[in-house]
């Protein structure tokens, strides 16, 4: 079945950025030790995605694990810093998105993010992007996350079209094994440039 709909994740494809560039920064800012960042991230960030965590008790889960006692206002920052970070656009993705919808093909987007994000900065920073889409589907807003099969199907239920006709594009990998376990073509984002033409070729693959 040839595709009719482009599925796009959020952080690194419509953002040039994600998230660790700032947070990193302010962590060696502050002396606290990046690794143990990153494992409190790997440990907690999906529960924090699914809106179980709020943004402070996502970063005190962290501070917790590393053995850290850091004060309200340091985290506040931490937070802030980290919602900043996914602010940076990327306009080329809009310029395609804008292009495969002229073609006729469906938007959606579907995205690992916490609802405190979504409210106070995606839907106003990222409107152009979210008025091209057909079906919006926000992890933090379904109690469920990437790679779960279960967020690909709500998905594929909103936008009204068989999984086969489903194409989804994302920058981590098992997000994107987690599209073809759910009957879906699938591509990783490196590059706008590669993306591009990895789908075009993918469509003449499949109405040959």
């Amino acid at each position: 079945m040839k595709i009719k709909a482009v599925v796009f994740d959020f952080g690194g494809v419509m953002t040039t950025l994600t998230m660790p560039e700032r947070v990193k920064a302010l962590a060696a800012e502050k002396g606290i030790d990046w690794d143990a960042i990153v494992r409190g991230f790997a440990a907690h960030r999906l529960r924090f995605d699914s809106g179980e965590l709020t943004p402070a008790e996502f970063y005190g889960r962290v501070w917790d694990d590393a053995g850290l006692s850091v004060d309200a206002d340091t985290t506040a920052a931490f937070v802030k810093a980290d919602n900043e970070s996914w602010l940076y656009r990327n306009g080329r993705t809009l310029e395609w998105m804008k292009s495969l919808k002229s073609r006729g093909f469906k938007i959606g987007i579907l995205t690992n993010m916490p609802p405190s994000f979504a409210k106070d900065y995606f839907r106003s920073a990222f409107a152009d992007f979210i008025a091209l889409s057909d079906a919006l589907v926000i992890s933090g807003e379904e109690g469920v996350v990437k790679p779960d099969r279960r967020i690909y199907d709500i998905l594929r239920e909103r936008i009204g079209l068989p999984a086969e006709s489903l194409l989804f594009v994302d920058d981590v990998e098992k997000n994107v094994a987690g599209a073809r376990a759910a009957g879906w073509e699938a591509i990783r984002f490196v590059s706008n440039e590669q993306v591009e033409a990895d789908f075009e070729s993918a469509v003449r693959r499949l109405r040959a």
